[in-house]
């Protein structure tokens, strides 16, 4: 599965609002730093392994509603806006996926 196609998948899960399905895109043994919303004063959502994964975003999901939309989708990663909390928090997100398409590394910066 192309690393693209991983990403679309990943905004969906998000919009879902269910960890279970954003943790299961994640390798067993993989890391994830999520430094988008660093200009609202935010701090990064750090995450080791996909247990850590999916604790991170059940964390987020019971405290915020999240809505993504994928602004420009390239070959390994997107661009896309989240709306967190109220704010609009425009992102860029890189993905490296394993060779059976679970997502081994990803990292989110502000766009």
């Amino acid at each position: 599965m192309a690393v693209s196609e991983v990403l679309e998948k990943y905004v969906a899960a998000l919009n879902s609002g269910d960890a279970d399905r954003v943790a299961q895109l994640f390798a067993q043994e993989c890391d994830f730093v999520d430094g988008g919303a660093r200009p609202n004063g935010f701090p990064d959502v750090v995450a080791s392994g996909r247990e850590g994964v999916r604790n991170a975003f059940k964390g987020v999901f019971e405290t915020y509603s999240v809505d993504a939309k994928i602004v420009k989708l390239n070959p390994n990663s997107m661009e896309y806006d989240v709306t967190l909390a109220g704010l609009f928090i425009p992102c860029i997100g890189a993905a490296t996926c394993d060779e059976d398409g679970l997502i081994k590394e990803y990292i989110v910066r502000p766009r």
